[in-house]
């Protein structure tokens, strides 16, 4: 998997998130839950995998206390019309 295709992963992660959950910045999900709606979309384990990763290093998404996967501020304010 290249970057590009990773972060275009990435993107739809945060997609998930912010549009079709209405999630805020410090809110998050559970693994389980966000690896259904990613299942869902049609995104691999693997690619799950490398886009969260990416996510996380950017600091677009973090790890929140219970192990879900939190939006930041900048994953949050991501423009999706690029």
């Amino acid at each position: 998997m290249t970057d590009a295709s990773i972060q275009v992963v990435v993107r739809k992660i945060i997609y998930i998130m912010v549009v079709e959950q209405g999630l805020r910045a410090g809110e998050g999900m559970s693994p389980q839950l966000l690896a259904m709606d990613l299942d869902r979309h049609g995104i691999s384990d693997s690619d799950q995998r490398a886009a969260l990763d990416l996510a996380l290093r950017k600091g677009w998404l973090q790890k929140g206390p219970f192990d879900e996967t939190q939006l930041t501020d900048e994953g949050f304010d991501m423009d999706f019309t690029q």
